[in-house]
């Protein structure tokens, strides 16, 4: 279970949310969506740990893991996409 209790986030003094609660349960499957700018690639930030909000917490059970996988990928290789696919194989 993973619990968002009272999250806002600003930027430059701008709310883009502000006071949202919910909680994901473990066989829960969710969809987020919304228009450009919603906040929906900020909100799995903070899920996922990679941000912080501006007020509010994120709580997740101790040993549990969260994935996520980013719209924009930045590679390093020099490898070809097909390539880099063919390495899972």
């Amino acid at each position: 279970m993973i619990s968002l209790n009272n999250i806002s986030v600003q930027f430059a003094g701008t709310p883009l949310f502000d006071d949202i609660s919910f909680i994901i349960n473990r066989r829960d499957r969710i969809g987020l969506v919304g228009r450009n700018g919603a906040g929906k690639t900020t909100l799995m930030r903070i899920i996922s740990g990679q941000m912080e909000a501006t007020t509010g917490q994120v709580a997740s059970p101790s040993g549990s893991s969260i994935g996520y996988l980013p719209q924009e990928m930045h590679f390093t290789s020099q490898h070809t996409v097909i390539n880099e696919a063919l390495k899972a194989f």
